[in-house]
Formats: structure tokens, sequence, C-alpha cells
């Protein structure tokens, strides 16, 4: 997607949470504040912080396109904060493994992921 792929790497990243919120269809409470939190501390412009905003209000579909570009410490970083946010309801839907297993994949994390997964989850469950 080259809208995606043209813009600043912090809003690529918080598009890729945004997914995750939204990948069983509905952002709740509880995802909503987590990424208000990560797009106030974010280094964004205004004109992107707004767009990160909007990411609340309409729905937005997993682009992994460039995450693998990302150094391998941001990619585990950006997998975890993907992980955490799918726990933050205490639901694991199976929408959202789904996402997390494209999201794997785009971010070529191999083994690294099932230790982000066991931290975050308490055990493979992904």
């Amino acid at each position: 997607m080259l809208g995606a792929m043209a813009e600043n790497q912090f809003l690529s990243v918080i598009r890729t949470w945004a997914a995750m919120a939204w990948a069983d269809g509905v952002v709740v409470a509880a995802e909503a504040l987590a990424m208000r939190k990560l797009i106030e501390s974010a280094e964004l412009s205004a004109a992107d912080r707004a767009t990160a905003m909007g990411f609340l209000e309409t729905k937005v579909e997993l682009d992994t396109a460039g995450l693998s570009a990302l150094s391998p410490d941001a990619r585990k970083g950006v997998y975890k904060a993907a992980c955490r946010l799918a726990a933050v309801d205490r639901d694991l839907a199976e929408p959202e493994r789904a996402l997390l297993a494209r999201l794997r994949d785009g971010l070529e994390l191999g083994a690294a992921a099932a230790e982000i997964e066991a931290a975050v989850f308490g055990a493979p469950k992904v």
C-alpha cells in the first residue's frame, strides 16, 4: 500500500497497532486509551497525530509493507506492543489471533515471536 509506505515510520507503526485494536471489529475503551497514550507519546507532527487519532474512529486494516525494514529490536517492540494491545481486553479473539499471525510473518520475527507471546500471554496461545 503506497500510502502506508509514504507515512512517517512512527505513523506506520501506530497504524499497525490500530489494525490490532480493530481486529475483532471494535475498539474497546481500554484499547482506545492505550492507543491514545501511544499516539500522544510518539514523535509525530500535529498532522500525523491527527491522522493517528483518526485510526481510532475508522477501521484500519493491517499493512505489513515495510515493517521488515525496521531494526530487529524495533520489530520485536512492534510485536510486543501489538500482543499487549490484543491482551488489554483479556479476550484474544480469533480475528486478533489471525492478525497477530500475519503481523509475525510481516515482521519476520521467527522464534522471537514465541518468546514475546509467552511473556505477554503467559503461554503460547497464538
